[in-house]
This record gives structure tokens, sequence and C-alpha cells, in this order.
């Protein structure tokens, strides 16, 4: 009896689709001759097989953070297996055998890359600490972090700045450049105390030096110190030389270590990294590298930091005026619901123009300014805090209505508020 043709054809074609997998996987095998939706499935699941090495310690908040975006990606787009070198991952004893698909790390120093790039997989760092040609990366905007102070600081009032920083560090060069440049400030023009990490880091009492350059600025100061240890640092200095913090030196750290920040006395206001979307990004980007294959240049992602957190280091209001300073304070830490000008003008004492002068010849602006940018703030903290609707939002900041909330944010930001929560909110970007 002969075989049917078309089976026969059927059978042949099935035969060749076999010969041309790979005889190491029936799923890749599978993958040819099935339907559509089967084949689609098919890869989804080869792809969730996916070995990633996250190279790189768990011990801070910072990696905490950057761990948690991670695995939210990993869990949204794929399963994938995590290997590590804590004790909390599958082990992967040194990096040049890795024999996975990409890694994610934190590179600290450059004599790291080399064995990084061994296992010739993606690689992407979430620190750009030692920047390198090969290896990819998403890390805060260092430039914007110190473009923020700078503006946090000014718009207080405050006119005399310092900075400390780390002389080997390119975030502490990219900070020190966004505050000065946002300050309007040339080097010289900046009092600035650098040390390296290790001196910062060191145990024991407070160095002679670093009183002796605290001692020696005019007071009262705003100093931004490059992290949140060295801000710590910094207030024992000040303690020490009876020197009152924040009404002789306002100080800001960045990180927004909390526990770090809230057992420094008086609790240390910070700037957060957005360390879960970095971790996010970072695994996105690594997922597209293991699709698409490497470019011939490093990719790099910059994520903006988050609001301020302000404590207890940092007078918000930076001037000897009481009158004034009773002022601001009414206006920040009061309902801002029905407030306007003449309640403000009632608790000073004085006329209205009297205040107003002492708003303009103080700040820059009026009292009406002030109360804006007052509600502009609390908006900003909500949206980037809070799950609240847009309209809720500008009417529980003291907006008349969301239409002149829009207005508002819009002309004071450059962005609607939408794109302010699209762009702050840990993992919004990256749903």
């Amino acid at each position: 009896m002969r075989p049917d043709p078309g089976v026969a054809a059927a059978g042949q074609a099935g035969a060749g689709r076999n010969r041309q997998c790979s005889p190491t996987s029936r799923l890749e095998q599978c993958l040819f001759g099935l339907p559509v939706e089967a084949t689609a499935l098919a890869w989804r699941l080869m792809k969730s097989r996916r070995r990633v090495a996250l190279l790189m310690d768990v011990h801070t908040s910072y990696d905490h953070g950057v761990a948690r975006g991670i695995i939210r990606y990993a869990r949204q787009h794929g399963s994938w297996r995590l290997f590590g070198q804590g004790w909390t991952l599958a082990q992967v004893p040194d990096a040049r055998s890795w024999d996975g698909h990409g890694i994610i790390t934190r590179v600290h120093h450059p004599r790291e890359v080399a064995a990084l790039l061994a296992p010739g997989v993606p690689v992407v760092d979430v620190c750009r600490t030692s920047p390198h040609p090969r290896v990819h990366s998403t890390a805060n905007d260092d430039e914007e972090t110190g473009r923020m102070a700078g503006r946090y600081f000014f718009a207080a009032g405050h006119r005399r700045f310092a900075f400390c920083g780390c002389p080997e560090g390119v975030y502490s060069h990219r900070r020190y450049h966004g505050f000065i440049t946002e300050l309007g400030l040339a080097e010289a023009q900046l009092e600035s105390f650098l040390r390296p990490r290790t001196w910062w880091h060191r145990p024991g009492g407070v160095p002679a030096v670093l009183k002796a350059w605290i001692s020696r600025l005019e007071l009262p100061v705003a100093i931004l110190a490059v992290d949140d240890a060295i801000g710590v640092k910094i207030a024992r200095a000040c303690a020490e030389l009876g020197i009152a913090i924040p009404d002789q030196v306002a100080l800001v750290g960045v990180d927004n270590e909390e526990v770090l920040c809230e057992l420094a006395n008086p609790p240390l206001s910070s700037i957060p990294c957005n360390t879960e979307r970095m971790g996010y990004e970072a695994a996105r980007l690594l997922d597209r590298l293991m699709d698409e294959g490497e470019p011939k240049r490093s990719l790099h992602v910059s994520i903006p930091p988050l609001p301020i957190v302000e404590r207890g280091s940092s007078n918000r209001f930076g001037s000897d005026d009481q009158v004034l300073l009773s002022a601001l304070r009414y206006i920040h830490h009061s309902d801002l619901l029905n407030m306007q000008v003449p309640d403000v003008v009632k608790i000073s004492g004085l006329s209205r123009r009297a205040l107003e002068m002492r708003f303009r010849r103080e700040l820059s602006r009026s009292i009406h300014d002030e109360i804006s940018q007052a509600r502009l703030d609390r908006a900003r903290h909500l949206l980037t805090t809070t799950d609240q609707t847009i309209r809720t939002i500008a009417l529980s900041s003291g907006f008349a209505s969301p239409q002149r909330f829009h207005a508002v944010f819009r002309k004071r930001t450059g962005m609607l508020p939408s794109a302010f929560r699209t762009r702050h909110r840990g993992i919004a970007a990256g749903r």
C-alpha cells in the first residue's frame, strides 16, 4: 500500500524541522511548526528560564530598594531565576565562570570590571561610581540631586553655601557640579571640604580638621553633604563646636538612609535616590539587551531623585527676621485650604505693605507667591507618596480647582502633575 503523499510530505517536513532543532531542548524543538499562540507561549516559557546574577550586597536601604525593583520587574515580565553571592540566593562563587544570561551589579572600582565582563553576557551597573564603556547602567541623576539641593536652600532664603564630599567619587563631582550650577556660583565661590570616602566612614571621634573647617565658615550657612553618613559626621562636629543646627548651619544629605537620618541629632534632612525605580529600569534594560544583543556603545538610564525629605537639620527658612520666620512657619505648617494673604498679615502684627516689603527683601517673592509655593510643595509630596487622584490632591492642597492646579503646576515646574507623578513614582514609568 502506497502512503498518502500529503501525509508523507508532512512527515518529511516535520523530520526536517526536527533536524534543525537543537537536540538539547525539547522546548526549543517544539517552537517550530506550532500555531502562533502556542509559539508565543513557548517563547515566553523559554525566556522565563533566564538566569540572572545579582552581584551586589543587599545590606543597606539603597540595596534593598534596588533589589525590590529588580524582583518586581522579574515577576511582571518573565520569572527570571536570580543567583547571587549572599546567603539568600543560589550561589555565584566567581563572576568569571558565570554561565547565565546577564548580570546586574554595583561596580565600586574599575578593577572589578574585567571579572564581570569575562562571561561575555550583558552587565548592568546600578551605581555608576566607576563608568566603563562596556558596562551599561541605570543610576541616580546626581546632577539633578545637586540642583535640587541648591533650589531648596535658595528658596528658603539662604545665601551662603558649602559642600562636603569625596574627591574620588564620580557621583560626588556630579552632585557638586549640579549644586554650584543651580546657585550660579563659580567653584572658587563655594566653600568645599573634600576627603576620601574611607576617611568619612572611619570610626571614632570627629577629626579636628573638619571642626576647624566648619569653625571658619561664615554663619548662617547651608551645607550639602554628598551622602547621609557625611551629613551625620558634620552634625556631630557642629554639636561639639556649639553651632546650632538648623539655625546657624542648615544641613541636607543624600540617600535618605532612614535609620541613619532619624538617629542624627537633629534628624537629618535628605534627598532620596529612587532606588526601586533604578532596580526596575536596570532589569528592563538587561531584558532588552538579552533580547536584542548589545550595541557598540554602552547604554545609560538616568533616574531623577525623589523630593527632599525634610527633617530637623534644615531650617526651611534661612532668615534672622523673626517676624518673617513666624509668617513663613504659619504658611508652611498650617491648613492651606482657605489660607489667604490677609490671614498671614494678621498673625504677623505688621501692615500688609510692611510684611510684603520683608518678603520681597529677604525672599524676592510676595506673600501670595509663598502661599502658592507651600501648596505646590504639599501637592508634590502627595503626588509622589499617595495614590490619590489629581483632583483630590489639587483640592486638599488648597487650589480652587483642578484646572487652576494644572495651570500653576505647569507654570512652576514645566510639566503637568500626571507627568511629574510618572517621572518620580517608583515603578510608575515602567508599568
